[in-house]
């Protein structure tokens, strides 16, 4: 069924309901009080700040999904990645250590180091957040969690191609003494805790404390995926007169434990025939996704795998993973009311110490790094008469990261020693014309200017046994690069080894300066950037509204969305240039049923330009180098609908479906990977050609992936919910929930092969509730991931030709009690 019929028949049923005609609508329009009474009964409503003002999420032309407490609590979302179990639309996945990658309806990029941007805005408290790395630790005591999809070109802005996620805390209230907590246990030891206050200080002032802990063991079966992790935060609320509040909100966390190591997919081996070179093969390895690297199966799996680099086998992954990041921030907000609008003022300053390890194709990769980030927000909300609204702002962001890190792959090794900065200034607008009381038309604009810097040196060790070209030379005593903290303790240990580091491969140079076919050495190939980017962009949104009634209306949109260039540790593509998008989008947010019954649906197409892409994957050296880099691949098309709804079917009987349908496609995607002989393990098209670089013309495949879908953009992505109370006398209740979340298969890696494909999984979940009816007191049993399903999280070919993949978090289980007073 097409996304386009859908939206048509779905339009018609609303103009059956609503009644899309005067002659439809009811003669008597009802009293203030009759009114009231109904807006409160049936389903509830939900204010969100979607528009940096506060709105009725139902009256919001903007597609956006709305996360309330309960559900975070019930999913056990304590990290960013976590939210992909709540919401259809979302993919969130953790990285090394503490990164977390977000894409929205396939668009987003894999953000795992300091010197690239998500391409999706996360703001917590009001503050937008630059670092990935730096969006766990505030996943309690919160109002609501919103998720915006599409382009937030306008009043989130800078670097939102996808959306922006923006996670709002309680504040504190007046005149009000009251409290909540939950404690709960589950399988892996898994102990979370959260707890809250509020008191007042007299009656202009009131002050919020809130915490959080969660510890739990390793997932894996190497000691790997515990977390030992803990938050807190405290705001201080004031009205010292009628017209102006003011908020100071200090906050802090700590993130411990490891990252899963991941596990072994499987192997990759060439195969030969009579004519030569006959394809790849993949042999599962037949492992469970909980065996760890670390695991003594897992390493004697790998030291089994010949590396021809090394000319030699014995090669295992013993460094072991770690967390050990610190992160706080500091924010205050003014609110000035007048007669003529409002006037918000919001500083922010933000924090982070972040040392972790971790494995996946690595033996240890580690990165140690101070980020800190300064902002300024100031917005002006106002009216002229009940004919036009309006919204001014303007928003100052500085960040500066000061980082080391070093990536050990057995045979290649880079120490990265940098710093970057960013300093992005924007002004924005929106304007919204009421020419009847139904009809409303936006107009919305931002202007954004980004200035980044980066300097640094990546100084890039690279073993060989002689001559990597055949016939294969063998050095079953070479050590392969060590677990060595600093450069000078590498260095010391080679030369300890007799084996020479020199910036030209011995087998370039004639034997009496020292060169060898045969003799084995580390090649030093250093990289260095200096350099900076300035980016300049004008993104703006169209939008119409029409109202029905006061429960049902269209909406239609055109946004753009910007997200700004950056830098890669690569040779050859050091940089990479801002990609852009455009957005159309048409949708209808309805009550129905005396308020019992919420339908919203909203049609959406996308056209993605010069698309950044992110991966695992050699640069232009020579030779080349294994990094992590960033570049423009080119085009891509979205489209597909959403269906949201919610019913009441009985006072005690709620039952909710989100459904996503997604039609993705590289209109235009090719990269360049290096010709080392063989051809590349990929199902897309390829071809051999050269490029010329800084250190010369090199042989390269060109591989075209156009056509192919998005990543990590399942095709049906669905969450289906009840929810039944069951009164017990006149003070006590059982609640009982039950629900799964369905992805269709998706890939998250550009060689689009088979195994590499997460698969579609039901992920499904249960709770029963006894408490007060007031919730005073509660007691929960919980289960969740009942199937035990645990989706693949990409996967990388290390040098031994083996598969290091990640997987969800498998089937938990246990029990809560809290209350509030």
């Amino acid at each position: 069924m097409s996304a386009k019929f859908l939206f048509g028949a779905s339009l018609g049923a609303l103009c059956a309901f609503a009644g899309c005609t005067p002659a439809l609508a009811q003669d008597t329009p009802p009293s203030a009080e009759e009114q009231a009474s109904a807006d409160q009964a049936g389903i509830a409503d939900i204010v969100v700040t979607a528009q940096r003002v506060e709105e009725n999420s139902q009256r919001v032309p903007v597609a956006i999904d709305v996360i309330a407490p309960a559900e975070l609590v019930q999913q056990n979302v304590i990290r960013a990645e976590d939210l992909s179990r709540v919401t259809p639309s979302l993919s969130a996945s953790g990285g090394g250590g503490p990164t977390t990658v977000f894409f929205v309806r396939g668009v987003g990029n894999a953000t795992v180091n300091g010197y690239s941007d998500p391409a999706i805005a996360f703001n917590y408290d009001g503050v937008y957040i630059g670092r990935p790395t730096s969006t766990s630790g505030v996943f309690y005591d919160l109002e609501r969690v919103e998720v915006l999809k599409g382009p937030q070109g306008t009043l989130y802005g800078r670097n939102a191609t996808a959306g922006a996620i923006n996670v709002i805390p309680n504040r504190p209230k007046l005149g009000e003494t009251s409290g909540n907590f939950m404690l709960g246990y589950g399988n892996y030891d898994w102990l979370t805790g959260q707890a809250a206050i509020n008191v007042p200080v007299g009656r202009d002032v009131a002050v919020r404390a809130a915490a959080s802990v969660s510890r739990h063991d390793a997932f894996q079966s190497d000691g790997t995926g515990n977390q030992r992790e803990y938050a807190g935060r405290l705001q201080i609320y004031g009205e010292p007169t009628a017209q102006l509040d003011l908020r100071l909100a200090f906050d802090f966390s700590h993130q411990g434990g490891a990252g899963s190591s991941g596990f072994y997919l499987g192997a990759v081996d060439p195969t030969f025939g009579p004519t030569g070179f006959a394809g790849y093969q993949f042999t599962p390895s037949g492992f469970s996704d909980q065996q760890g690297l670390l695991d003594p199966a897992s390493n004697a799996y790998l030291a089994s795998r010949f590396i021809a680099q090394a000319g030699r086998a014995g090669a295992v992954v013993d460094g072991v993973p770690y967390n050990h990041n610190n992160y706080w921030g500091v924010t205050a907000e003014l609110n000035y009311q007048t007669d003529a609008g409002t006037l918000t003022i919001q500083p922010a300053y933000r924090e982070s110490r972040i040392d972790y390890a971790f494995n996946g194709v690595f033996r240890q990769g580690v990165t140690k790094e101070k980020d800190t980030q300064s902002s300024v927000e100031a917005r002006w909300a106002g009216d002229f008469g009940t004919s036009v609204d309006y919204l001014l702002g303007a928003i100052y962001f500085d960040e500066s990261i000061n980082a080391t890190a070093r990536y050990n792959q057995q045979t290649l090794s880079p120490y990265q020693d940098f710093s970057t900065g960013t300093e992005s200034w924007a002004g924005f607008g929106k304007v919204t014309f009421h020419p009847t009381e139904a009809l409303s038309l936006t107009a919305a604009g931002r202007y954004t200017s980004d200035r980044k810097t980066f300097d640094g040196t990546s100084n890039v060790y690279i073993l060989f046994c002689g001559n990597p070209e055949p016939p294969q030379d063998f050095c079953p005593t070479l050590p392969f690069i060590p677990l060595a903290s600093t450069e000078a303790e590498l260095r010391s240990f080679y030369a300890s080894q007799g084996v020479p580091i020199t910036p030209v491969p011995l087998f370039v140079l004639p034997p009496f300066a020292g060169g060898s076919q045969t003799a084995p050495f580390v090649l030093l190939a250093p990289i260095a950037i200096d350099s900076g980017l300035k980016n300049d962009k004008f993104t703006y949104r169209l939008a119409a509204q029409y109202d029905f009634s006061p429960r049902n209306m269209i909406y239609a949109s055109y946004e753009t969305g910007y997200h700004a260039g950056g830098f890669s540790f690569a040779r050859g593509v050091e940089t990479y240039e801002p990609e852009t998008i455009r957005a159309y989008t048409i949708g209808s947010k309805n009550r129905f049923l005396d308020n019992r019954l919420q339908l919203n649906v909203e049609a959406f197409l996308w056209k993605y330009k010069n698309q950044q892409f992110s991966q695992f994957g050699y640069d232009l050296g020579n030779p080349p180098s294994t990094v992590f880099l960033t570049r423009n691949i080119g085009d891509s098309t979205i489209k597909g609908f959403d269906v949201d709804v919610e019913f009441l079917a009985t006072e005690n009987t709620l039952i909710s479906a989100n459904v996503q349908r997604l039609d993705t496609k590289y209109d235009s995607f090719t990269y360049f990977a290096p010709n080392q002989g063989l051809p590349p393990n990929t199902t897309c098209p390829f071809s051999p050609t050269t490029q010329t670089t800084p250190g010369g013309t090199i042989a390269v495949f060109e591989i075209d992936c156009s056509g192919n879908p998005a990543f990590n953009s399942p095709k049906w992505s669905f969450n289906l919910s009840g929810q039944q109370t069951v009164p017990i006398g006149n003070d006590y209740k059982a609640v009982l929930v039950a629900g799964t979340r369905y992805r269709s298969s998706s890939y998250s890696s550009a060689d689009y092969l088979p195994y590499l494909q997460a698969q579609a999984t039901y992920v499904s979940y249960a709770s029963v509730t006894f408490g007060r009816e007031d919730d005073s007191l509660y007691l929960t049993l919980y289960v969740n991931n009942i199937e035990d399903n645990r989706r693949l999280v990409g996967g990388t070919t290390n040098a031994a030709g083996l598969i290091a993949a990640s997987a969800e978090q498998p089937r938990t289980y246990g029990i809560r009690l809290g209350g509030n007073f």
